[in-house]
């Protein structure tokens, strides 16, 4: 890698989005056959997909399918995992992202997460967004840095006059754009968020929705999420995942369809996918 050693329900879905196009024109990730394993379960068996440049892509299906397992391979979480390893490829910008050159420590530096609850430091406002930036040796006026990060997690105007105080003070929905704030504040191209509304009420989730669609502009998004109606207010492509069963009874995750979220919602191409969306299975 350069520089890193019944009928479907009716729902609004993001656009403009051309017909037809299943892959990514600009593609920042090209997923061809991965599979993830811990030990010798194969959790996601044989996923192909292509993620695209400042598009937001959903991942959606039901629990077990190895949605945020393969979300975790996008910045390599899963390396933390004892026994977890990944088969075939994950492309980033046409590099091998776990070719023996990459340095997981920068890969995690340029493809941010947010994760389901909100986990913001037992320090200060201030503190959580500068702790990146000072660990990466980051030049300039760290006030500057910390104001543009909260300004474009859309909370400056509400936390600019206590950036002293503690950040579990804050709301819920506070806290996880402040973690959104520290994940951009280091300056990523990639923001992958893991359910990131679903301990969130819905005036918050509404506030994390209209962020990430702002975010969008400058950034790459991969969300997973079990709110269906969120994929289709959000995302620019869904991808859904489901389990099949071998017959030693375990259980594989599997892409089933990847395609534009309109599509997707409103003219399926594989029954499974539509079983899903009509609330049939899942």
């Amino acid at each position: 890698m350069t520089d890193i050693g019944t009928s479907i329900p009716s729902v609004t879905v993001r656009g403009p989005q051309a017909p037809g196009n299943t892959a990514a024109l600009d593609p920042v990730f090209t997923v061809s056959d991965l599979s993830v394993f811990y030990g010798e379960y194969e959790a996601v068996r044989q996923v192909d997909l292509s993620i695209g440049n400042r598009e937001i892509t959903a991942m959606i299906g039901p629990s077990g399918c190895g949605k945020s397992t393969v979300l975790r391979c996008f910045n390599r979480m899963n390396d933390l995992i004892p026994g977890a390893r990944a088969a075939g490829k994950i492309l980033y910008h046409g590099e091998d992202l776990y070719g023996d050159h990459v340095d997981p420590i920068e890969v995690r530096r340029r493809i941010g997460m947010v994760f389901q609850k909100p986990n913001p430091f037992p320090k200060s406002i201030y503190d959580n967004i500068a702790y990146g930036p000072r660990v990466n040796g980051t030049k300039g006026k760290m006030d500057e840095v910390v104001e543009e990060a909260l300004t474009q997690a859309a909370l400056w105007d509400e936390v600019k006059d206590k950036l002293k105080q503690n950040a579990l003070s804050l709301s819920g929905g506070q806290q996880q754009r402040l973690c959104i704030a520290r994940a951009i504040a280091v300056k990523p191209e990639v923001i992958l968020m893991d359910e990131p509304c679903s301990a969130l009420d819905p005036i918050a989730t509404t506030k994390i929705e209209d962020l990430m669609q702002q975010l969008a502009r400058d950034y790459t998004i991969v969300i997973v999420t079990h709110n269906m109606q969120q994929a289709a207010r959000v995302s620019n492509r869904t991808a859904f995942f489901t389990a099949d069963v071998d017959d030693k009874g375990e259980r594989h995750g599997r892409l089933v369809e990847f395609d534009e979220t309109s599509r997707i919602f409103t003219n399926p191409t594989d029954q499974r996918t539509e079983d899903y969306i009509t609330g049939r299975f899942g």
